[in-house]
């Protein structure tokens, strides 16, 4: 089974807005892992975000945080195909990193809604 095929989804109870949906998990013992998405018209399961980051291949995350960031921003973007979307890795060790990656559907902005976000 791909990791993909774990990113189970819902229907957006209202597609009609626009609302912010934040996970965290650790896909590796001293990876954190942050997803941020506005949902069209799916939103991602949490049982199924708890299954794909148990599916992320030990490659995947020994590739170096950038790649594991990209990975899973591809991974949100076919499965899921959010209106926005930001995934965030971060390490301790062996030094301090943090990875930001962010998409969005062509066209799509929401100033109002980024201006009350809190960063990470």
């Amino acid at each position: 089974m791909h990791r993909r095929e774990f990113l189970t989804t819902a229907a957006n109870p209202d597609a009609r807005h626009d609302y912010l949906v934040e996970l965290h998990g650790e896909p590796a013992p001293g990876t954190l892992l942050t997803l941020r998405y506005v949902p069209d018209r799916s939103i991602a399961t949490p049982d199924g975000v708890a299954a794909y980051l148990g599916a992320l291949s030990d490659t995947a995350v020994a590739a170096g945080p950038e790649a594991l960031a990209i990975a899973v921003l591809d991974d949100l973007n076919n499965e899921l195909i959010p209106r926005w979307v930001e995934v965030t890795v971060e390490r301790a060790r062996p030094v301090p990193l943090r990875v930001v990656v962010e998409d969005r559907q062509p066209g799509w902005d929401n100033p109002h809604l980024f201006s009350r976000m809190r960063r990470v």
